[in-house]
């Protein structure tokens, strides 16, 4: 077995559905719902008319407000983006159901209910399952690593195949949902549940800009904040950034380089 279907396979996989070994190219429908109605991998659709923003936001409120392990990030071509939940234990439809809707109710508020598809629902249980062709113009979908994600936010894909170790090494990276951890954040994000204030601040990569300090003197230089938790997502802000100069902005993409050539 080939260790990017391992990898698929440990997270995303559940009993009695074996992914195939290669994947085809033209993709393979995961289906997230079992036939006793249990429910082992959740999907958040982001459509690309919301833009990259609320995907980190969620991608933060999962992991600083809930404590949950990072969820997988993946580029869907026309689809947008899709945010993928790993359970380490199954839960029946309906908890998946209102796990989903309380991730929407509490940080994807502000986005149109249009742009946001919820995955399985009793009506849609078929996913598709990165990384394939989106399309016959040589577009692919595939995972990204999160603190990446801006890059991907006018391009929702990739124009050539993923490598599929490098795809294997990225979801290495990712953890399930344990049971008692899932648990714990269906009391907070269930009505009645406590709230915890959002970070605030613009979306840089994964982290969050520290409020302005009243008084303080204003900001010289780079406009792209501090707080960075790798050089990876602050490369990144640096070569996004429309107020950092042409120089700045070409050293980044070249100091980003090595993450993305094939």
């Amino acid at each position: 077995m080939h260790s990017l279907i391992a990898e698929l396979q440990r997270l995303f996989g559940r009993p009695g559905q074996d992914l195939p070994d290669p994947l085809p190219e033209t993709g393979f429908a995961l289906d997230l719902v079992s036939p006793d109605a249990r429910v082992w991998t959740m999907v958040i659709g982001i459509a690309p008319a919301a833009g990259w923003a609320p995907v980190a936001a969620l991608c933060e409120g999962v992991v600083n407000e809930l404590e949950l392990p990072a969820p997988a990030v993946s580029v869907a071509g026309s689809a947008g983006f899709r945010v993928w939940f790993s359970l380490a234990d199954p839960v029946p439809l309906e908890r998946a159901e209102a796990f989903l809707a309380g991730l929407q109710s509490r940080f994807l508020a502000v986005v149109p209910a249009a742009l946001v598809s919820l995955l399985p629902s009793s009506s849609a249980r078929l996913v598709p399952l990165a990384p394939a062709q989106a399309a016959g113009d040589g577009r692919w979908t595939a995972f990204i690593d999160p603190a990446m994600g801006g890059m991907f936010a006018d391009e929702t894909w990739l124009d050539m195949a993923p490598s599929p170790e490098r795809q294997a090494d990225l979801l290495a990276g990712f953890k399930s949902i344990g049971a008692a951890d899932f648990g714990r954040a269906m009391t907070v994000l269930e009505p009645g549940g406590p709230v915890v204030p959002a970070p605030i601040g613009p979306v840089a990569g994964l982290v969050m800009e520290p409020p302005a300090v009243p008084g303080s003197a204003p900001h010289i230089g780079l406009a792209v904040g501090s707080g960075f938790v790798d050089p990876k997502s602050f490369l990144m802000a640096v070569m996004n950034d429309p107020g950092a100069s042409a120089d700045h902005r070409i050293e980044a993409a070249k100091a980003l380089l090595p993450y993305f050539e094939g």
